[in-house]
């Protein structure tokens, strides 16, 4: 019999109808950056089972191209573990675009290596994947069909052949078997059915109890609460983590082995949380809580209106694991401005077409905006931001870069925090391109080696007013998307509504 914990977390996943590697409804992985000298997009289609068979294409721009290749790592295998890199066949007619097909043998946090040999030399970069089984597939009813008229073909010829063995096959030719040998042959036919049928049955318990213990293997993200703390006259939003797995830090599941340790900041945040308004979708919140334990996060609301909100919280393990939790809280009534982290913001307002006006007279319009959009096409996401007098603006970092862009589908069941070089997490990227080394022997030591890294000086340049963000919509529906941006002291948010057929 499953435990209850399974029960409840088989039927809050149905409820919830979450289908996601890292991020709710969007299975797939999407970089823009540059491996070495060579500008690159990679986009990593991945199977949904493991093990599976992903497809990855490769765009490069640059002269000469002569090889480009893609490898699979496991975080705690690293490069040496791995297999060999999969060289990426050039795609007819397309000129710039690489294919390959890459296998993930197991679940867990993998870094794709991708390499591009060409005559500006050689460069190489890291692309995160949390590679996961999130569904099972089922037999198509052809097959099925097919492979039952096959088996009672094979049962009924066995049976016949036993018969006959017992009783023709020991009657000499020409001569009709005996009432004895007849009832031999009967009592053979019947022995044999019952001992195919418990073969049979057998079979079935085994088919079923590795279906079971797929099943068990499906990714679910981690269980989430969240709750309103009024006390003090002032609202703040609880968000605490309540899946056993992380209190216990014990693996059930195999790719839960990746996601017991450590939570690592990625940005300079150890939490990404959004809250997006049921219904409407008119108001908007973007949140940095604070840690109060391992488990626990709190972040003032600021004048967020009330509501019920859908909350997506963003976290990644030192293994380099990306997690998006959900929960659903309600929203009372303002009664302060309170936000917990000077990057914090609320939003509300509707979109007004292709082009929004933000507070501070600049506009941000999506250029290039395509009429129709269609679910696993590219979105062509690009956004110019540009001063009151029409000259395209100049950026201040927003928590390290450019722009952030939030996607949400109206029922909740596809969201999405993009980045100007993808879905992927800078700070997965920088572990997996790290790697473990022989002194980090216990959770948390890697973490460290990060946070001593991020903690070097970094000088953030201004960043040009042309945002692009490489995605594509995973299911039809209608969405919204929230561009922010900081311009001064303010970080601003430019809301756009899309219908996906």
């Amino acid at each position: 019999m499953p435990s209850p914990r399974t029960i409840l977390r088989g039927v809050w996943l149905s409820a919830l109808v979450v289908v996601a590697s890292a991020h709710v409804g969007s299975p797939d992985t999407w970089f823009q950056g540059n491996a070495g000298p060579y500008p690159i997009r990679v986009v990593i289609r991945q199977p949904g089972v493991i093990p599976g068979l992903a497809q990855i294409d490769i765009t490069v721009t640059g002269e000469q191209i002569t090889r480009v290749t893609a490898q699979p790592a496991i975080f705690d295998a690293g490069k040496e573990g791995a297999p060999p890199p999969d060289v990426a066949v050039p795609v007819p007619g397309r000129p710039g675009l690489y294919h390959a097909q890459l296998w993930f043998m197991a679940p867990g946090s993998f870094s794709v290596n991708v390499t591009v040999t060409g005559a500006s030399g050689e460069g190489a970069v890291v692309v995160p994947v949390a590679a996961v089984a999130v569904r099972q597939i089922g037999l198509d009813p052809w097959l099925g069909g097919t492979l039952l008229a096959m088996g009672l073909f094979l049962f009924i010829g066995a049976v016949t052949i036993l018969r006959a063995a017992a009783s023709d096959g020991v009657t000499a030719p020409g001569e009709a078997p005996t009432p004895a040998r007849r009832r031999a042959g009967a009592m053979a036919s019947v022995f044999g059915a019952g001992l195919l049928g418990l073969m049979l049955w057998g079979g079935r318990l085994w088919w079923n109890g590795v279906a079971a213990d797929y099943r068990k293997q499906i990714y679910q993200p981690f269980e989430a609460s969240a709750s309103i703390d009024t006390a003090g006259g002032r609202r703040a939003l609880r968000f605490t983590i309540t899946d056993s797995v992380w209190a216990t830090r014990r693996a059930a599941a195999r790719w839960e082995r990746f996601s017991v340790s450590p939570l690592v900041p990625d940005h300079g945040k150890l939490m990404h949380l959004f809250l997006v308004k049921e219904g409407n979708q008119h108001d908007f919140a973007h949140l940095h809580p604070v840690s109060i334990d391992s488990s626990t996060f709190r972040a003032g609301l600021g004048t967020l209106a009330a509501g019920r909100y859908h909350v997506y919280a963003d976290v990644v393990h030192e293994t380099g694991f990306p997690q998006t939790m959900v929960a659903t809280v309600e929203v009372p009534a303002a009664t302060d401005s309170t936000l917990s982290d000077a990057d914090d913001t609320v939003f509300g307002g509707d979109p007004t077409g292709d082009t929004f006006t933000l507070p501070d007279g600049a506009t941000v319009t999506w250029e290039g905006r395509p009429a129709h959009f269609a679910a696993d096409q590219e979105a062509a996401f690009k956004f110019v931001v540009r001063e009151p007098d029409g000259s395209i603006a100049r950026l201040e970092p927003y928590l390290g870069m450019a722009g952030h862009a939030v996607v949400e589908r109206a029922d909740g069941k596809v969201y999405v925090h993009l980045h100007p070089n993808g879905t992927i997490s800078m700070v997965a990227q920088k572990a997996l391109g790290m790697g473990l080394q022989r002194t980090d022997t216990v959770p948390g030591m890697l973490a460290r080696r990060i946070a001593a890294d991020s903690g070097m000086t970094v000088v953030h340049p201004m960043f040009d007013g042309t945002l692009t963000f490489p995605y594509a919509f995973p299911q039809p529906g209608g969405y919204r998307v929230w561009v922010q941006i900081r311009r001064g002291a303010a970080i601003m948010t430019a809301p756009f509504a899309v219908t996906v057929e």
